[in-house]
């Protein structure tokens, strides 16, 4: 049987267990990788490979030969929404029948750059003529490991600009639950799901939580804005992601990504993962 599904950011943390998944169920799943990128989690879940570049149009067609639907992920870089509308051209030639995007919480607002950005990507998948799904998650459980993981090692401690602001934080791995059921069952055609966590939490309570996990000391430390933004500048972060990602930062801060979603429950009839249940799968990463 030939695969059926492309999913685009296979070795991302919810393009990853979203194949994991896939194939475990009996789905025969083609992921498009990038040529440096590590694809032994990949073959070892028996996924088809195939290598295409996000900035070449051509490559993508090839990818989507036979395909029927398309899970996407595309990295937040500043050309983002010219990688997306590569993609989305792709399927059009290829005539793919659904097209499912990780989108961002409050990209139907349109209130911030990274908003924006998602939702230029969806107006264009609206218009395409190919049925869709938005997947709208709120900031990820994991980017505490990606981006955190190596100072609380180091020092104990994790900073941020958002003070006491609280996060309706998800587990990627919830997500690629989502959209496990968005690619394999019918009517969540043209629909658009916000997912969050279970609960909105503070850095604080994080810290907190982290430090009963692990039993050692963590800390959460409130930074200014500026020297946040020094920082990632300082770790060739480029200038137009590093102020989109202050500006999300400032909204946490302010409370507006507390909102609680019920979509996971709906959708997976599971409950979402809580933040402890996360710090203890993922205790390891934060260990000396």
């Amino acid at each position: 049987m030939e695969a059926k599904i492309l999913v685009i950011g296979g070795t991302g943390n919810i393009g990853k267990e979203l194949v994991k998944l896939l194939t475990e169920n009996g789905h025969k799943v083609r992921a498009a990788i990038r040529p440096a990128s590590r694809t032994e989690e990949l073959q070892a879940f028996g996924a088809e490979l195939v290598s295409a570049n996000l900035e070449d149009q051509t490559s993508l067609v090839n990818a989507m030969n036979g395909i029927e639907k398309v899970y996407f992920a595309t990295p937040f870089v500043p050309n983002m929404v010219e990688l997306s509308m590569n993609i989305i051209k792709a399927a059009k030639e290829s005539e793919v029948k659904h097209l499912v995007k990780i989108s961002g919480a409050g990209a139907d607002l349109e209130a911030i750059t990274m908003a924006k950005w998602h939702r230029a990507i969806e107006k264009e998948m609206e218009q395409s003529g190919i049925a869709y799904t938005f997947l709208r998650p709120n900031s990820f459980m994991q980017n505490v490991v990606n981006f955190s993981s190596h100072t609380i090692k180091d020092h104990g401690a994790f900073y941020a600009p958002i003070g006491d602001g609280q996060v309706a934080m998800i587990d990627a791995r919830n997500v690629a639950k989502i959209a496990f059921h968005v690619l394999t069952e019918e009517g969540h055609e043209n629909k658009a799901y916000y997912l969050s966590g279970p609960e909105a939490i503070s850095f604080q309570k994080m810290a907190e939580i982290l430090s009963d996990v692990t039993g050692k000391s963590i800390r959460y430390v409130d930074v200014p804005a500026e020297s946040a933004r020094q920082s990632m500048l300082d770790a060739g972060m480029p200038v137009e992601t590093t102020d989109a990602l202050l500006e999300l930062y400032h909204i946490n801060k302010l409370g507006y990504t507390a909102e609680v979603s019920d979509s996971i429950e709906m959708i997976t009839g599971q409950k979402a993962v809580t933040f402890e249940s996360f710090a203890n799968d993922y205790k390891s990463a934060f260990k000396d």
